[in-house]
């Protein structure tokens, strides 16, 4: 009933945001939001265009504090060692609260006690994506060559133990495939080495790899969504190809520390929600491939608990350490 009544108040915010922003306690100064990534990438986009929705409608900024490395552990351990008072979010999503807490055997804090989610923002599937000339360009024509040829196919993404990377290690175990994994910084590099025609493939969020396929310059092979990306309508899907097991989503939502009040959690539902109803922010995220969506908190538990469980055996029978 509480998030239904944040929900109404905030539909007049159109008209008089400040006026509302000012009716409640929180906040009263700047919000930090951190985020795991580099600025320019697919997930600070994301956290920038809703922080810039989030100002207006509650009168006061949320500035991003980009804090990268060991996989967003950095990030959300900054977060989770914050007051508990609403001006510290994380962006969190599938590296902080599914892939830390399996990749390493002490992370600097636990996902599942120390940090509680605030809100859901959405998804965004991979693309696994080609030089144009490569000839194993759909999913059939790739397992039937990389079966014929163990490890000739090399493949690169953004560094072991990353939502990209891992996709490509739950495809091989799979399809039964082998596949040479190729480690890079960052999608771009990994990107950058394709189209230099040092590798015949990469993997990233979709965002990440939009402006190489809309020039030619890359060519899809499959996205791993549960259904086709509204950016890529002809690119097929890994479940498409007869893997359903293979659908696979980047996902974000907001985090904040442990014991954080109710009523601030509620108001930065509310205010999310609201943003993500905005026809310009639903419009930039499509065209990057996210899918803004809404979950109850109920339903964000147990969604992170069975991603946690799902990639812990992904991680365990590739025997991926991070580096």
């Amino acid at each position: 009933m509480r998030r239904r009544h944040l929900s109404i108040a905030l539909a007049t915010l159109p008209f008089a945001p400040s006026a509302w922003a000012q009716s409640e306690e929180w906040p009263t100064k700047s919000v930090r939001i951190v985020c795991p990534f580099t600025p320019g990438g697919s997930q600070d986009n994301i956290a920038r265009r809703l922080g810039v929705k989030l100002t207006d409608l509650l009168g006061q900024s949320f500035l991003i504090d980009n804090r990268t490395g060991a996989g967003g552990s950095i990030a959300a351990d900054n977060v989770a060692k914050s007051p508990p008072d609403g001006y510290s979010v994380l962006l969190g999503g599938i590296g902080s609260h599914a892939l830390v807490p399996n990749l390493y055997a002490k992370p600097p804090y636990n996902a599942a006690t120390d940090l509680e989610p605030a809100a859901w923002i959405g998804t965004q599937p991979n693309l696994l994506a080609c030089q144009p000339g490569f000839p194993h360009d759909t999913p059939q024509k790739l397992i039937t060559a990389a079966k014929a040829e163990p490890g000739k196919y090399q493949y690169g993404s953004s560094g072991v133990g990353t939502s990209p990377s891992l996709t490509m290690e739950l495809f091989k175990q799979k399809t039964g495939v082998d596949m040479t994994f190729i480690s890079y910084r960052g999608a771009a590099a990994a990107a950058a080495d394709v189209l230099a025609g040092h590798i015949p493939m990469c993997i990233a969020n979709v965002d990440s790899l939009m402006g190489q396929v809309s020039a030619g310059k890359l060519k899809p092979i499959a996205t791993t969504g549960a259904k086709r990306s509204e950016a890529l309508p002809n690119t097929p899907t890994l479940a498409e190809a007869g893997f359903p097991d293979l659908v696979v989503t980047s996902w974000s939502m907001w985090a904040v520390p442990a014991g954080t009040p109710a009523k601030i959690k509620d108001k930065l539902r509310a205010a999310t929600d609201h943003a993500l109803q905005s026809p310009d922010v639903i419009a930039s995220m499509k065209a990057g491939g996210f899918e803004p969506g809404t979950m109850s908190m109920a339903e964000v538990d147990a969604f992170i608990v069975a991603e946690r469980k799902r990639w812990g055996e992904v991680i365990r029978a590739a025997g991926i350490k991070p580096q």
